[in-house]
């Protein structure tokens, strides 16, 4: 069954079915708010994620995804896209059972940027060619690169309140090994409740991170490296196909910090 076809059946019928299929029951025509305080103390504590405090509280979502990664086959992961055709994007990211999404594991909001590789060596980094690049044991940002995500007097004032003058060091998951290899899986989106429109991401490098802030909160990275290979039901051929590293900062949140309408 082409996949398009398969989620127009997924979520076709009345609401109540389409509810029940989601984590959270969150659809397209759900308007979704936030508890702000989570997010708030944790860039009060120099987290680097890009949230628009102000505008959290009337959100709605224009993407679904769910990703199924290699070698974890009993899980899968949502995203609830709240902005996604552009480089910087904001999103809900839910874990949960394979076969039962009331089962959840965990619940992340992110932004992230996105960018194309410069060339070959960038290329090699991120797909962790000959275990070096992603999945080493840490990945850093210095002050320049943080300029990227936010502006500059934002990221001045975070870096202050952490204390790390010169950037930001997260530690990838298992950091007591060298290198560790990629995790890989496939991201199937889709822009319409029926299903006619989205698209399927082959993911070829997904690395977790964290680091510590101050208390015991923690800011997660997640480092990316996918590329689009089908639009609409139509493959793109490996020539069109541009592949994009992405940098997601994410905080944990609880279902009670979460109100869907």
């Amino acid at each position: 069954m082409n996949i398009f076809a398969y989620f127009r059946k997924l979520f076709a019928g009345e609401p109540t079915t389409q509810d029940s299929r989601l984590p959270l029951k969150i659809n397209f025509k759900s308007t979704i708010t936030f508890e702000i305080n989570p997010l708030v103390s944790a860039i009060t504590r120099g987290a680097m994620i890009d949230a628009p405090l102000d505008n959290l509280k009337v959100l709605n979502v224009n993407a679904i995804s769910s990703i199924v990664i290699d070698g974890m086959e009993d899980k899968k992961i949502y995203r609830f896209y709240f902005k996604h055709n552009s480089e910087k994007r904001l999103f809900l990211q839910v874990l949960t059972d394979r076969n039962n999404v009331e089962k959840i594991d965990e619940i992340l909001f992110c932004s992230s940027l996105t960018e194309p590789p410069e060339g070959e060596d960038d290329i090699a980094f991120f797909s962790g060619d000959n275990d070096e690049g992603l999945g080493e044991a840490s990945y850093r940002f210095s002050r320049d690169d943080l300029y990227s995500f936010l502006p500059k007097k934002e990221v001045d004032k975070r870096l202050t309140a952490s204390g790390d003058e010169d950037g930001v060091e997260y530690s990838r998951v298992e950091a007591d090994e060298a290198f560790m290899p990629a995790f890989t899986g496939i991201e199937t989106v889709i822009f319409d409740a029926n299903g006619t429109t989205g698209e399927r991401n082959e993911i070829m490098n997904l690395m977790p991170h964290s680091r510590a802030l101050e208390g015991i909160a923690f800011e997660e990275l997640i480092v990316a490296f996918w590329v689009t290979v089908s639009k609409n039901g139509k493959d793109i051929t490996t020539e069109d196909q541009l592949p994009l590293a992405e940098y997601i900062f994410a905080i944990k949140l609880e279902q009670t910090n979460i109100k869907v309408i």
